[in-house]
């Protein structure tokens, strides 16, 4: 997806549902839905202060991906970082 900035996604209940199965399946503290927008809303310096990325091995990503087309958007895991 090539976009100038990023949008949270817009979810039905039913991907959103889908989104929340993720985090317990994979064992992240948030799974964020990103779409594609011409202006963006996400700042990218701010949207997850306090988090990192999950590095996923690559049976997570392939279900991750598999859920991306599900909902239309770009799924990010997050882990809280910990002081």
């Amino acid at each position: 997806m090539s976009a100038d900035g990023w949008t949270f996604a817009d979810l039905e209940p039913a991907q959103l549902a889908l989104v929340n199965e993720a985090e317990r399946t994979l064992d992240t503290d948030v799974v964020m839905a990103y779409t594609p927008s011409p202006w963006g809303t996400v700042d990218p310096e701010t949207v997850a202060v306090g988090m990192h990325p999950v590095e996923l091995e690559s049976s997570q990503l392939e279900y991750l991906q598999g859920l991306e087309r599900k909902v239309g958007g770009v799924l990010v895991a997050y882990r809280r970082d910990v002081d």
